[in-house]
């Protein structure tokens, strides 16, 4: 892969296959549950907050929502056009700023909080956008790193019997498919965090089992017990390090 992924011409399927699922309805709950955790000013509004690589927005339109100064950056037009007509909807279109770009030609201001979800998995050099984490924050600034866990996808493997792509370290989807290609080891995030000036503040596993369950029995067919489930288990060792996607807060020193 010769450029990071721009998801203009995946927009729909992007809609469908992740938060029109129960998939993404789990990710959505452990990451509001997690910043309205972690961010002491969550419901009191005023934070400067970006949206990095914002995608359909929802969390960025959510803080907006609260009150906080927001803007949307995104690579993908048409993904931008999604999530403004999802904040025209809430109201708060005109609150946020709009930034259609690669994240890489941002401009380096401080802001009080960055989210970044599901984009290091998609990069072709991820240590750019640490790096770049780091040139957007100041001391005590938040960050909310959302990415694809290469060490749970090769547990998935192994417990399917795709002994090949182990042995053949290929894990890509099918062409045109939502199966990022450069899922990465939570142990080197947390690794350059640290080299970079953070300190994590808390973590969370998502979808810490219920991609691995084979038969659904005793209350796994319910997506309401499954969620339950999922948000009880998602902060515990050792099964925040099984989730297919890994969530942490970290501090800027």
């Amino acid at each position: 892969m010769n450029q990071d992924i721009n998801f203009d011409a995946l927009v729909e399927h992007f809609q469908k296959k992740i938060y029109g699922s129960r998939k993404g309805a789990m990710r959505l709950a452990v990451l509001q549950r997690d910043l309205a955790q972690s961010i002491p000013q969550w419901h009191q509004g005023g934070l400067k907050v970006l949206d990095l690589g914002a995608g359909l927005g929802q969390m960025g339109v959510q803080m907006a929502v609260q009150g906080h100064q927001v803007c949307m950056n995104d690579i993908s037009e048409r993904m931008l056009a999604v999530a403004k007509a999802q904040a025209e909807q809430a109201g708060v279109a005109n609150q946020i700023e709009w930034q259609h770009g690669a994240f890489q030609d941002l401009e380096n201001r401080a802001y009080d909080v960055v989210l970044c979800h599901a984009v290091m998995e998609w990069l072709n050099q991820p240590e750019t956008l640490i790096k770049k984490l780091a040139e957007l924050t100041q001391q005590h600034s938040l960050v909310s790193l959302m990415f694809y866990n290469l060490d749970a996808l090769v547990f998935h493997n192994l417990i399917r019997g795709n002994f090949n792509k182990i042995k053949n370290n290929d894990f890509s989807g099918m062409k045109g498919g939502l199966t990022p290609p450069n899922p990465v080891k939570p142990a080197w995030v947390r690794s350059k965090l640290a080299e970079y000036g953070f300190s994590i503040v808390q973590q969370s596993g998502i979808r810490v089992f219920s991609d691995y369950v084979g038969i659904k029995r005793g209350g796994n067919t319910s997506d309401e017990d499954v969620l339950a489930m999922e948000l009880q288990y998602s902060q515990i060792k050792p099964y925040v390090d099984m989730g297919r996607y890994i969530h942490v807060v970290c501090r800027k020193l």
